[in-house]
Formats: C-alpha cells, structure tokens, sequence
C-alpha cells in the first residue's frame, strides 16, 4: 500500500541537506583519468548529400576549362588536366600521399568558400612550372629534384599556384571580386607536410596533370565542412546573366576583327589575267558603311576613318546601312 505525502513533508524532503561524501562524488563522476582519449574524426559524422557531390564533380569540369585559359598564356606550353578521383579524405592519408612526392601549399579563402584549404603539385611538374616562369624550355634534369628551391623559385611557384586557386573561386562561387586568397608558404619538405597528421576531413579533387612531356598530380584539397553551405547559399543569389558572359577566363583571349568595306566578282579567266596597273570595280558605292567581320560572321556596319594617326571604325547604329547614306 502506497503511503501518501502531505505537502509539508513533500517540502521538508525537498530542503534536506545532501551528504557531502556523496555531493564530492558526483562532482567527480566527470573527472576520469588513465582513461585513454579517442580522436574525433569529423569524417565518420561529416557527409555530403547527392545533390551537393553533383554540384562539386560539375565545378570539377567546369574548372579544367577555365584553367586552360587562366594558365596557357603564362606557361605558353600545351598541357592536358583530367580529373582522376574525387571525394571527402582525412588529411593525415593526404599528407602520406604528397611525401616525398608533392609540394604543398597552404591556402587560406575569404568570401563564401571560406576556410583553409590546401593545394599540391607534383615535385617534376613544379619544377617544369618554375623553368617555364623563367623562360626556360621547361625540361626537368633529375638533378634539379634534388636541390632545394630558391627563394625566387618559391614565390614563382606561389603565384602560379594562387592563379589556379582563384581560377577555382570563380568557378566555384560566379564571382571574380570579393573572393580573396592569401597563399601562406610552400612546403617542399617531408618534415613539414608530416606535421599534417589531423583527421580533419577535406574534399579532395585529384586530377592527372601532364605538362609537356612531364606528368604528374595536381590536388585541391578543400575543407568539406566550407563546403557544406554553399548550395543554400547559391539558391538564395540570383547571377546576372551579362555577369556570367563576362567573367568566364575566355573573355581576355584576343579576338581578331575584319572590316570590309565592300566586294566584287570577276571570273576566272580574268582572275588568271590580272595585271599591275588593272581596276576592279567593286559592289559598293562611296560613303556606304564597311561590314565588321569576326570568324566570318558580320557584327555590326562601321564607319571607315582615321584616329591619331592610324585606320580606325565608328560602331553605326542598325538602321545606317542604307546605300549611299550619309550621317
């Protein structure tokens, strides 16, 4: 039979003192030692889901077309990228597979890919990078692997490595400004990428790198967790569409432009018999606007003149293109 409390004994229970051997125990029921501690591994807890992996292996692509253009005009040399492996890695397994193999450099992002990340470059490659830099044929001697590299190689292979890593904020994030990258320093020895012994979690992007006649690896390393909010952010931002035709690396190449200012049709027979001296009379008629040519296609109608000295063409609205029409 169950014995009921008044509410006066409820409260007196409620007040009473505890012992203090048995508050002194529970204070220390916390307090462990010769307890050994077991690492956290962020990546037994840390995955990306379909969608989010999609959108990296499409970024992956994508890059490999804008480093082409964002490292042929410095290196002046044909080279072939292509992703090889891909996916979420502990960094101390990175850091076995750069020794003795890579030189690596420590990157860290502002801006939405915010974070610490890593890149790393093949030994045979750098080296190919650093001749090229310094206007050399870009052969490797075997001796060359096994000196150290100077103080102006370093900062050489620093800014050429910073030029891929922007390339792949602006893949990654659309945008050119706001996204600053600050390389820290290279580390060139095992002493140093040894020290890489976290079991942080990073996305790795591998990709088969031939240069020349050297080929080797080029790894991005990017902490996954930075990772993790970039999808929710890119649906919340809407891209100009002039922004994304305009920022793309292929926008700097030089484009070579045509004006014709008119044509005509001779046969063949008197194509055969052309002398110095003869006169070709041509469709136009003086004053008519000239054609802007590029890749065979017309642009728009220009208007022939001179500027400071030299030929130049005034952009004419769509409509002047009427025979004989004078501004």
């Amino acid at each position: 039979m169950m014995q009921t409390l008044t509410p006066e004994e409820l409260q007196a229970l409620l007040q009473r003192q505890e012992p203090k051997g048995e508050q002194s125990r529970r204070r220390r029921s916390r307090l462990l030692s010769g307890v050994a501690v077991q690492p956290y591994d962020m990546q037994a807890t840390l995955t990306l889901t379909p969608r989010q992996r999609a959108m990296i292996r499409q970024w992956a692509d994508q890059f490999v077309q804008s480093l082409r253009y964002a490292l042929i005009p410095s290196l002046r040399m044909t080279f072939e990228l292509r992703l090889k492996d891909e996916g979420i890695v502990a960094l101390a397994e990175l850091a076995e597979q750069w020794k003795g193999k890579a030189f690596v450099a420590p990157m860290t992002t502002s801006g939405r890919l915010r974070g610490d990340h890593y890149l790393a470059i093949s030994n045979n490659l750098a080296m190919v990078v650093i001749d090229r830099l310094l206007g050399g044929p870009g052969t490797v001697p075997q001796s060359a692997l096994q000196r150290p590299l100077s103080r102006l190689e370093v900062s050489l292979l620093l800014k050429f490595l910073e030029r891929i890593a922007r390339s792949l904020l602006t893949v990654i994030t659309g945008e050119e400004e706001g996204q600053a990258v600050q390389m820290q320093n290279l580390w060139t020895s095992e002493e140093q990428i040894g020290i890489l012994n976290d079991k942080v979690s990073f996305y790795d992007l591998c990709y088969d790198f031939q240069l020349g006649q050297e080929s080797g690896s080029l790894w991005i390393a990017l902490r996954a967790d930075a990772l993790k909010g970039l999808e929710q952010q890119f649906q919340h931002r809407q891209i100009s569409p002039v922004h994304l035709k305009t920022s793309h690396p292929a926008m700097s190449l030089p484009a070579t432009m045509q004006v014709i200012l008119a044509s005509g049709r001779i046969t063949m027979k008197e194509l055969r018999q052309l002398q110095v001296g003869d006169v070709i009379v041509l469709d136009g008629f003086k004053g008519e606007p000239a054609r802007l040519v590029w890749n065979g296609r017309t642009l728009c109608m220009v208007r022939p003149g001179t500027r400071n000295g030299h030929l130049a063409v005034q952009v004419l609205p769509p409509k002047t293109q009427q025979r004989g029409e004078e501004k």
